[in-house]
């Protein structure tokens, strides 16, 4: 599993949830998969809304937000 940090870097103007979640907020946590087209991207228990276009590869946009996305930690690799 990896250990990422989400940061909301924007609003869209047509924004599906306007006003849920206030610009520059931030959530570690841990993810099973990296965002995927048509799905919620999930770090620990926070959850964005359907991704609607990945940007580059540490930047996506959903039905209301863009968000940034780093890697902390990538556990994949590392044998018990």
């Amino acid at each position: 599993m990896k250990k990422v940090k989400i940061t909301k870097l924007t609003e869209l103007p047509d924004a599906l949830h306007p006003n849920n979640i206030q610009e520059g907020f931030s959530k570690i946590g841990f993810i099973k998969r990296e965002p995927t087209l048509g799905e919620r991207f999930n770090v620990g228990s926070f959850s964005t809304s359907g991704v609607q276009e990945i940007i580059d590869s540490n930047t996506f946009k959903t039905y209301s937000s863009i968000y940034k996305w780093e890697v902390l930690e990538d556990n994949q690799d590392k044998t018990s």
